[in-house]
């Protein structure tokens, strides 16, 4: 690396680490201030410019964000919108900062290790903390889901998604990258499937699941490695058989799949993965189902252009009021879904630059050039989107903001400006 480029190794490095702590307000402040500026810098404006116009995907991310913008100024309640909008400005400043850089494959690929390593110290931090908090065991309710990621003070969908992205990013070193720690990669993996388990996303749980199996059969099909590709997806197996075994209450959250049905009226209690499941319960399947019943309806009453961001919240709770969904109301739930969330505060415009800026062009992009990484993490961020509204939490905009740019910084086919 020159050295500037290790200033933006590190400026990264040190970005993605205030990501797991919300506080102390002022480093995460300057953290993304000094990798803002010095990628704004880090280029030339010519070369900036000749990469905006190549990349296709950056203008309709800034399309999609001018849109917010606009969203914002029609809205009736513009201090909730400005609350909104600053919650979503970084997906304007990572793409014209990060997207607007030419860096190399393996500069990108380093800065992935880099993090994945991250992403495991964390999850070491959150399990340590948490078993003591247990004391050692005696209360297990503190080794799962929100409980298991209460020293970074965030929510585990959050960390679950990170997660997936580090054992992705660690299976492409241990796969197809000529690598000499391959015994670290694969105790770090196994460490961060028992802490996937722990978290207890279903979302994530599932495209991991997903995603492994799929690997295995590609191994398997693909490159004909028989032996291999079975031995890898029998261990699979039995390594979540034993996970399951060891840590039984997140079957839990899986259970609740199976009580989608819910009466607007009821005001029974929320299910948590350390109680029992029973079907009078409001419960993570059922209360989306609800909310996004009531969020389809707003759309299809305002398709165009939508209720705007700083009235969605109101308009939300109105349709809420009219079911009697009095249980929504009193407990502040949202549409959780990022896509309906845009649907029904932007209408279809809105709804088409998102679906185009940030996920079909960046896909496209990486699939001309066969950057199979590139497309998993943008994959798992389009799943993540199904059931949260990310983009209403700093923490979902600078994620989004900064990862599929970045992930599109090297195009091996790109001319250079």
């Amino acid at each position: 690396m020159s050295k500037k480029e290790k200033i933006l190794f590190g400026l990264m490095l040190f970005f993605l680490f205030t990501l797991f702590f919300p506080r102390p307000v002022i480093v995460t402040i300057l953290a993304p201030v000094a990798l803002i500026l010095f990628s704004f810098f880090f280029n030339s404006f010519k070369e900036k410019w000749q990469l905006l116009k190549q990349r296709r995907y950056l203008q309709v991310m800034f399309l999609f964000f001018g849109a917010v913008v606009v969203s914002v100024f029609l809205s009736s309640d513009f201090k909730s919108a400005l609350k909104f909008l600053d919650s979503r400005i970084a997906l304007f400043y990572l793409p014209l900062t990060i997207g607007t850089l030419h860096l190399s494959k393996q500069f990108r690929n380093t800065v992935l290790l880099y993090f994945g390593i991250l992403t495991t110290a964390m999850c070491v931090l959150c399990l340590g903390y948490s078993i003591n908090r247990s004391q050692f065991f005696e209360k297990p309710e503190f080794l799962y889901n929100d409980a298991l990621t209460d020293v970074l003070g965030q929510q585990s969908i959050y960390i679950a998604l990170l997660v997936n992205l580090s054992i992705y990013i660690f299976g492409y070193f241990l796969f197809f990258k000529k690598v000499k720690y391959k015994v670290a990669l694969v105790l770090a993996m196994l460490f961060l499937f028992v802490i996937s388990y722990l978290l207890a996303s279903r979302i994530m749980m599932g495209t991991l699941f997903v995603v492994c199996i799929g690997f295995c059969f590609y191994y398997i099909l693909q490159r004909k490695k028989y032996v291999q590709g079975a031995a890898l997806l029998a261990a699979l197996l039995a390594g979540g058989l034993l996970i399951y075994q060891l840590f039984p209450q997140t079957i839990n959250r899986f259970k609740e799949l199976t009580y989608t049905q819910f009466d607007y009226q009821s005001m029974g209690k929320e299910s948590h993965y350390n109680m029992e499941v029973t079907a009078d319960q409001w419960n993570g399947a059922n209360l989306r189902m609800a909310a996004w019943r009531c969020g389809w309806e707003l759309f299809k009453q305002h398709p165009v252009f939508g209720v705007h961001i700083g009235d969605k919240k109101t308009a939300l709770f109105e349709m809420y009021a009219q079911k009697g969904f009095q249980f929504g109301i009193q407990n502040n739930k949202n549409v959780h879904n990022n896509y309906l969330d845009i649907l029904y505060s932007m209408g279809l415009i809105g709804f088409a630059l998102f679906l185009t800026g940030w996920i079909v062009l960046p896909v496209r992009t990486a699939w001309k050039q066969q950057d199979g990484l590139a497309i998993l993490i943008i994959a798992t961020f389009a799943t993540a989107w199904l059931t949260e509204i990310y983009f209403d939490r700093n923490l979902g905009g600078m994620l989004t903001g900064f990862f599929i740019p970045f992930l599109l910084t090297y195009i091996k086919k790109e001319r250079q400006p």
